[in-house]
């Protein structure tokens, strides 16, 4: 029954670590680019994501294109291609094309600043400065199609921003003039409209200019609202806002933003926010609380400035449009990260020895990291029960009590510290309760004797 107990609360610490929300460790820095027009030379990089084929693509905003690479930061290609100079610039008679993508193929994109794909893997792009959404077909970096135009009407823009497309293939653009976000479907008819007010001092309302749009996973939609320093989280079905983060003024200190612009999938459900002015990047959680933050101002590897568009590729490398260094980083995982992982793995096959090696070790790197702590009481749990199982009491004490320097209110210690001295003092305590026994049953023959010799004496007495 013991040992089936033991097992059972064992389980339960392991589960507790895998479930324990996860700190992203980016120690390792790798920087591509710098400013300019050549192949991964940037002027003002804007969004950043990543293609159905694996590639990343970065719209390079200044340079009016947009720039594909690998996941090594290889140069691969532009979209849409570079024309050659002998390219007639007017269409041929032979040319069947709707005007539209034709013109727009003559005078090329201006701007283009936010990405997406469909469930069919064609690109969509916002082009800021003419008011448009150019649909690509993306193996040939050809244009397909274009929704919308200039204006305030539904299915029209105004310095559209950021684009994302969900898994119904609807579309969420971020228009900056119109103060809005359009919710589309892929032929750039209306389905919803989102406008987000603040109150001004003199008791009006304000509406308040969107950036950056990110569909989540349960289908609620993250809006940035840079000029407000806040993203506030929208259940779309019901129009109703679910939780805010940031708040009214700029700030650097945990909770506050200062311009914040794109949001992506992190991991554990959690969001990265580029958090532009204040030149970092926040983790927030799926319920829009502070987690942890990344980086910081500057220009040397790993710092950065005026970040933008950034994606979290599922080896867990943070890939950031370095907007004011012209340049593109690659956050990797640092030994923190590697080390976790190798300890839960001999955590699952109870090897806490070599788990306890990799702890000491994150801990030295990072010493409040909650991770390495959970593994370590869960540690000390599995060598106190089987000092504890194997008689070895005083090394089991050491142990549980060594659980108690790092969670001073585990509630469990003070049970198996009792049952330790009990398991300790059972022969002194049995030695006790014998002599008290045997006492008391002296006492009670004692009496009965007295009893007895009364009743003897007083028959013979009569």
């Amino acid at each position: 029954m013991r040992k089936s107990w033991y097992f059972l609360l064992l389980a339960v610490f392991i589960c507790q670590v895998y479930t324990a929300e996860a700190s992203l460790d980016f120690s390792n820095f790798v920087t591509v680019g710098f400013e300019g027009k050549a192949e991964l030379e940037f002027n003002q990089p804007e969004d950043l994501v990543q293609a159905p084929d694996g590639n990343f693509l970065i719209a390079d905003t200044g340079n009016n294109r947009i720039q594909v690479f690998d996941a090594q930061g290889k140069f691969l290609r532009i979209i849409p291609p570079p024309k050659a100079k002998n390219d007639a610039l007017a269409a041929s008679p032979t040319d069947n094309r709707p005007a539209n993508i034709i013109k727009l193929e003559n005078t090329g994109f201006r701007k283009p600043t936010g990405l997406a794909f469909d469930s069919e893997g064609n690109l969509y792009v916002t082009l800021m400065n003419q008011d448009l959404i150019a649909v690509i077909d993306y193996p040939s970096g050809q244009i397909k199609s274009t929704i919308g135009s200039s204006g305030k009407k539904e299915g029209q823009f105004w310095i559209p921003m950021d684009i994302d497309i969900d898994d119904q293939d609807r579309i969420a653009v971020a228009e900056f003039r119109n103060r809005r976000v359009q919710i589309l479907d892929l032929d750039g008819n209306q389905i919803n409209e989102i406008i987000y007010q603040e109150q001004t001092e003199k008791g009006g309302f304000r509406h308040l200019e969107p950036r950056g749009v990110f569909w989540t996973q349960d289908g609620d939609l993250i809006v940035t609202y840079p000029n407000y320093h806040q993203i506030v989280c929208w259940n779309i079905k019901e129009g109703t806002i679910k939780w805010r983060y940031g708040g009214k003024n700029s700030g650097n200190k945990k909770g506050m933003l200062n311009n914040p612009s794109f949001v992506a999938q992190g991991i554990d459900s959690h969001l990265m926010i580029s958090d532009t002015k204040n030149h970092r990047v926040v983790e927030i959680t799926r319920d829009g609380k502070y987690y942890e933050t990344h980086s910081q101002k500057g220009s040397s590897k790993g710092r950065l400035n005026l970040p933008r568009g950034l994606v979290l590729t599922k080896d867990e490398t943070m890939i950031v449009a370095d907007s004011g260094n012209s340049r593109i980083q690659f956050f990797t995982a640092g030994p923190t990260t590697l080390l976790l992982k190798e300890a839960k793995v001999l955590a699952n096959k109870d090897e806490w020895n070599g788990v306890m090696t990799n702890v000491e070790k994150i801990l030295q790197l990072q010493p409040n990291n909650e991770q390495a702590l959970d593994l370590k009481v869960n540690a000390l749990y599995y060598f106190g029960d089987n000092a504890f199982k194997n008689g070895d009491y005083d090394k089991a004490e050491d142990y549980y009590r060594m659980v108690l320097r790092y969670r001073p209110d585990d509630g469990n210690i003070p049970q198996k510290l009792d049952k330790i001295f009990w398991e300790v003092n059972r022969p002194i305590l049995i030695g006790v309760v014998t002599i008290i026994v045997g006492l008391i049953a002296l006492v009670i023959l004692i009496w009965i004797l007295k009893l007895v010799f009364r009743r003897i004496k007083a028959k013979v007495t009569e």
